[in-house]
C-alpha cells in the first residue's frame, strides 16, 4: 500500500518533516501483560488496523503509558508517531512505532454492549454468513456500533453514491427536482390497509405511499420533466427482509414526445448508468470490496446487455411461458408474478443456461395485463389486453415499476368510476388530481425506483434492512 493510499485511509496529518504522523482512530482492543508493564494497543480506522506495543520503559514522558492504561475499547484517540509500516504488501494491518503523544478525544464507557466481532481484526474469527444473518436484529439493536464496521458503513456510502449518481444523470437530462408532500389527503379504496393514518390538526391525513400523484400534477403546470428522491410510507405487515414501512424512492414523470417507449428507454439508460458506475468508479469499487468482507456476493453482479447495449426485455406472457416450459411452473395469465417466480426467472437469466444474449442479474418485463395494473395506466389500444407498463427485476426482485398514464380527463374519470372499487373523481381528496387533467394534461408517464432494493440487490444482501442506518419495518421502531 502506497503512502498516498494510507494517507487517504487514516486522514494523515503531517505538518513538517520532523513532526511525525498524527491520526485519529478507535481503540479496538488493548490486552495488557500480567505485570502491567506492556500494552498491545490495537487501533481501527476505515477498516484498517494499527497495532502498537507500548512499554512503560520506552517513554521518557510517562503520561503516554498512563493514558494508554486508562483506555477502553471504542474510545476515540488521537495518536502521533514517527512511522507507520504495513506488515506486508497485502496486509490491512499496520505497525505504529515511535509514539510521541496519545490523547483521548472521547472516552467510551467500559464494557459496552454489542461486541459483535464483525470487524475482521487480527486474531478474530468472523461469524459465518448464516450466523451474521441470524444476528441481524442484535446488530440493529446496537446499530451505531454495527455501523462502525467498515463493511456495514460501505453499504451506506454506496447508497449515498447511488443517490448522487442518479441526481447527476437526471440533471443531464434536464429533469428538475421537485419535493412532494409527505402528508396527503387522498386514498385508494380497498387499499386502506396500505396507508398510515394520522390526525392532521383535526382532519384525517395519510403518510404518502407515493409521490407520483403530485409529480403528475406538476406536469399540468408545464414543468415537463420532474423527479423526487424521498421517503415513502407503506403499511407493510411483514418483517421478511424484503419490505420496509419507510423507504427511499426515486420517482420521476415527464411529458412524452411520442409514445411510452420513451419511459422504457429512460429507465433502461438510468439503470445501466447506475450499475456501470457502481462497477467502474474507483471509490465505489473500494466500498464494494469493503462490503465483500462480510457479504460474499458483493462485487459479483452481472450486467448482461443485449446486442443493442440495452437491458434484456421479455414480455409478461413470454416470462410466463419460460416459467411454464423451461422451469416447470404452472403460470396463470390472470395472476401476477409471485416472489418465487421472480426469483426463479432471476436465477435462470443469471445462469449459463440463460435464454437471453448473456447471463444477467437485471432484466425488464413489459406489457403487463390490464387487470394487474392500476386503472389509470394506458393500454396499447382499445381492444388490447396489455398495458404500456413494465417492471425491472434485479437479482430476482422487482426494483422499478413504470408506465404511461392516462392524460385525457374523460378517460381518467371513466377509469376512476369504472374501477372495481370506484373512486369519486369529484371527492375532495382526488379533486386536485382530476382538475390537473381537466386543464390540459400532456401525454405522460414515468417510473419509481426503490433505492434500497437496488443497493440490496447489487450487493447481494439477504435483508433490505441492511441498506438503512435506522430501518423501519413491521417489528422495528428503534433505534
Amino acid at each position: 500500500m502506497g503512502a498516498d493510499e494510507l494517507t487517504q485511509i487514516i486522514g494523515l496529518k503531517k505538518t513538517g518533516q520532523d513532526e511525525g504522523i498524527t491520526f485519529t482512530g478507535r481503540v479496538h482492543n488493548l490486552p495488557r501483560d500480567e505485570d502491567g508493564g506492556s500494552i498491545a494497543l490495537l487501533l481501527r480506522k476505515n477498516g484498517q488496523f494499527f497495532k502498537c506495543q507500548l512499554k512503560i520503559t520506552d517513554y521518557a514522558d510517562p503520561s503516554i503509558f498512563a493514558t494508554a492504561q486508562c483506555l477502553t475499547p471504542e474510545s476515540l484517540v488521537r495518536i502521533s508517531c514517527g512511522m507507520i509500516a504495513s506488515d506486508d504488501a497485502s496486509s490491512e494491518t499496520f505497525t505504529i512505532t515511535q509514539v510521541s503523544s496519545l490523547l483521548i478525544l472521547s472516552e467510551a464507557k467500559a464494557n459496552i454492549a454489542g461486541d459483535l466481532k464483525l470487524h475482521g481484526a487480527p486474531g478474530e474469527t468472523l461469524l459465518s454468513l448464516k450466523e451474521r444473518n441470524l444476528s441481524l436484529d442484535t446488530r440493529l439493536d446496537n446499530r451505531l456500533l454495527d455501523a462502525r464496521v467498515a463493511a456495514t458503513a460501505s453499504i451506506f456510502k454506496i447508497f449515498s453514491a447511488v443517490h448522487n449518481l442518479a441526481v447527476k444523470h437526471l440533471a443531464g437530462l434536464d429533469f428538475h427536482y421537485l419535493p412532494t408532500p409527505a402528508f396527503v389527503g387522498y386514498e385508494f379504496p380497498a387499499e386502506e390497509e396500505d396507508h398510515f393514518y394520522l390526525d392532521y390538526l383535526g382532519r384525517q391525513a395519510m403518510l404518502a405511499p407515493t409521490g407520483e400523484v403530485h409529480l403528475g400534477m406538476a406536469l399540468a403546470a408545464d414543468l415537463e420533466r420532474v423527479y423526487d428522491i424521498h421517503t415513502v410510507f407503506r403499511r407493510e405487515p411483514k418483517s421478511d427482509g424484503r419490505h420496509l414501512t419507510e423507504f427511499t424512492m426515486l420517482e420521476l414523470v415527464f411529458a412524452l414526445d411520442n409514445d411510452w417507449a420513451e419511459i422504457l428507454e429512460l429507465a433502461d439508460s438510468l439503470l445501466v448508468f447506475l450499475l456501470r458506475s457502481l462497477q467502474e468508479d474507483d471509490k465505489i469499487v473500494k466500498y464494494t470490496a469493503a462490503a465483500q468482507r462480510l457479504y460474499p456476493a458483493a462485487g459479483s453482479f452481472k450486467l448482461g446487455l443485449d446486442t443493442n447495449g440495452k437491458l434484456p426485455r421479455v414480455r409478461f406472457d413470454e416470462a410466463q411461458a419460460i416459467l411454464r416450459d423451461q422451469l416447470g411452473k404452472a403460470a396463470h395469465v390472470e395472476e401476477d408474478l409471485t416472489r418465487e417466480e421472480e426469483t426463479l426467472l432471476g436465477d435462470l437469466f443469471a445462469s449459463d443456461q440463460s435464454p437471453l444474449d448473456s447471463p444477467t442479474d437485471v432484466f425488464i418485463i413489459t406489457h403487463f395485463p390490464k387487470h394487474l395494473r392500476p386503472c389509470n395506466v394506458s393500454s396499447l389500444g382499445r381492444d388490447d389486453w396489455t398495458t404500456n407498463s413494465f417492471d425491472i427485476i434485479l437479482r430476482g426482485q422487482e426494483i422499478v415499476t413504470g408506465c404511461q398514464l392516462l392524460h385525457s380527463y374523460k378517460e381518467v374519470r371513466a377509469a376512476f368510476t369504472n374501477r372495481e372499487h370506484p373512486i369519486d373523481p369529484n371527492c375532495p381528496g382526488w379533486r386536485p388530481y382530476t382538475e390537473a387533467h381537466e386543464i390540459g394534461m400532456p401525454p405522460w408517464g414515468g417510473f419509481g425506483l426503490g433505492l434500497n432494493r437496488l443497493v440490496q440487490g447489487y450487493l447481494g444482501l439477504a435483508d433490505v434492512r441492511e441498506t438503512v442506518l435506522f430501518p423501519r419495518d413491521a417489528c422495528r421502531l428503534a433505534p
